[in-house]
């Protein structure tokens, strides 16, 4: 008989606590995300009709899966030394955003441009066709990429108001 899943909050009660970070409660929700995302992806493997179908849903659920494991690797460090460990591709999100928060309009400008340069030349690297088995990572660089394009872009579109008024 299985066991009832222990609750998240009982399971990391310092989520609860007002100096808990904001980048681990950003992670908790994420966390639940990968984890509806891995089981959905589980069910649709018995599904798969072609070799490569299997292996796209497998390869996706493995990464549901490890970066699952990594946010609860991340929450059990903070649960256990009451710091925060970094090491989840989150943290870097959240140090970017920061970043860019606090840049001049001619700073953003700056990083706008450098930021297209970059994913056009990593869409470059995929219409080559050269290295396909790089193309996995160019598409997860660009996803990144465009997050923070938005990211400046929006940040452009408030202090564009704010220099106009």
């Amino acid at each position: 008989m299985a066991q009832p899943r222990q609750r998240l909050r009982d399971q990391f009660p310092f989520l609860s606590e007002p100096d808990c970070p904001v980048e681990l409660q950003a992670m908790v929700t994420l966390r639940a995300t990968r984890w509806h995302e891995y089981h959905d992806l589980y069910g649709r493997l018995r599904d798969c009709q072609t070799t490569s179908e299997c292996a796209d849903t497998a390869c996706r659920l493995l990464e549901a899966y490890l970066d699952n494991r990594a946010m609860t690797r991340e929450l059990e460090h903070y649960g256990r030394h009451h710091r925060v460990l970094g090491e989840h591709p989150l943290f870097h999100h959240f140090r970017e955003l920061t970043n860019l928060r606090s840049s001049t309009t001619a700073q953003l400008f700056q990083e706008r441009k450098r930021t297209m340069d970059n994913i056009w030349r990593a869409e470059s690297e995929i219409r080559k066709g050269t290295k396909p088995h790089l193309d996995k990572e160019r598409r997860r660089r660009i996803e990144g990429y465009r997050l923070k394009l938005a990211e400046i872009e929006r940040l452009l579109g408030t202090s564009c108001q704010m220099s106009n008024e």
